[in-house]
């Protein structure tokens, strides 16, 4: 990452705004008179550090979802995930988590038991949706929210863009695996295996803008 972008994203960090309000505050203060001198200065400098450093810094995802083979864990762990990140994305990328959630369920047992871990095809996609998902909400929201909206990164497109059009194209295939599990179309599993090894083997949000397909409809969050 460049020295400006570095900059950039710490003028834009949750850390750097705390404390230049309180340092604003102080800025008041001192013009009011309250404090003044050096001695003003100085309370300006304790406010943006005490905001600095008591307001926590932008974090990852923070959250693994089960390996476990029970569908019901999976569940949870698909739960805990949408609700973790609820209040921390906008509302376009939390829609697009839940329908790739609810595409994920579709391909387990619909009575809560185990999946068939002899079967590669249903197991894999399990491993790949259950990895890619995570680590490519991590990496987004480890960017300071402000910044990760407005500011480009990539062929024009902000971090946002680039995670949203991750999201789509992941939230199509899982649609069609989904589906092709239904009909028990080995082949066009297989060849959605590979797509998801291939495209998300790498879960950096540097993505070329040319590659990426137009955005696939679909409905909200929903888990069932």
């Amino acid at each position: 990452m460049s020295f400006q972008r570095r900059i950039e994203r710490f003028l834009y960090s949750r850390k750097n705004i705390a404390g230049a309000l309180l340092a604003v505050a102080g800025v008041g203060l001192f013009v009011l008179g309250i404090t003044g001198g050096w001695v003003g200065l100085g309370v300006i400098g304790l406010l943006y550090a005490a905001g600095y450093l008591v307001v926590p810094s932008e974090r990852g995802l923070r959250l693994t979802l089960s390996n476990s083979q029970d569908s019901r864990d999976i569940r949870d762990g698909l739960n805990r995930l949408m609700t973790s990140i609820r209040y921390r994305v906008a509302d376009d990328v939390y829609n697009r988590v839940g329908s790739i959630a609810h595409a994920i369920l579709q391909t387990l047992p619909q009575d809560g038991g185990s999946i068939d871990a002899t079967d590669p095809n249903v197991n894999l996609i399990r491993q790949t949706a259950l990895a890619y998902l995570p680590q490519a909400l991590d990496a987004y929201l480890a960017i300071p929210r402000i910044y990760a909206e407005r500011r480009p990164i990539s062929h024009g497109k902000t971090a946002h863009d680039v995670l949203l059009d991750q999201l789509n194209i992941m939230d199509a295939k899982m649609r069609e695996v989904a589906e092709d599990i239904a009909l028990k179309d080995t082949d066009r599993l297989l060849a959605n295996v590979r797509f998801l090894q291939e495209r998300f083997a790498d879960s950096s949000l540097e993505l070329d803008a040319a590659r990426v397909p137009a955005p696939v409809s679909g409905d909200g969050p929903r888990i069932v």
